[in-house]
């Protein structure tokens, strides 16, 4: 995510084919195989003009500072509590983000909060297990 900030990213990204994202894949969701189509698909999307500075952006955006109305927007809502019940679905087999992002976040929420923790799974929960994912928001929502 820090090395998204540089310039060297765009250019980084692009070599060999997208090889960058490659890796990215594997580290992050270590037992997830992409179907060459998904992974045809998704060069052909950044081949795009524009589209990998947007994506870059996203995480550029991460680390910009706000200006002061929206640090004062963001300080009154971060300040008070999490009022709707709230469900917290990570992989632990997750090479981006670390499981212990989420510890102690129920804290936070006076309504409820569910930390699930999918077993062998890595960042792209959605792709990965996408029923049992599903089964979670289902219950969540009692549906």
């Amino acid at each position: 995510m820090f090395f998204f900030q540089t310039r060297l990213a765009e250019t980084a990204v692009q070599l060999n084919d997208f090889a960058f994202l490659d890796r990215l894949w594997r580290e992050w969701s270590p037992g997830y195989v992409r179907p060459p189509t998904d992974r045809s698909a998704l060069n052909d999307t950044f081949r795009q003009p524009g589209v990998l500075t947007q994506a870059l952006a996203y995480y550029r955006q991460l680390f910009t500072p706000p200006s002061e109305s929206q640090a004062q927007a963001l300080e009154a809502r971060a300040s008070g509590p999490i009022a709707v019940p709230s469900l917290y679905l990570h992989g632990t087999n997750d090479g981006c983000m670390s499981t212990q992002l989420s510890e102690g976040m129920e804290a936070a929420c006076t309504n409820g909060f569910e930390r699930v923790m999918m077993p062998g799974v890595g960042h792209f929960l959605h792709l990965e297990q996408p029923g049992a994912l599903l089964g979670h928001v289902l219950r969540f929502l009692k549906c």
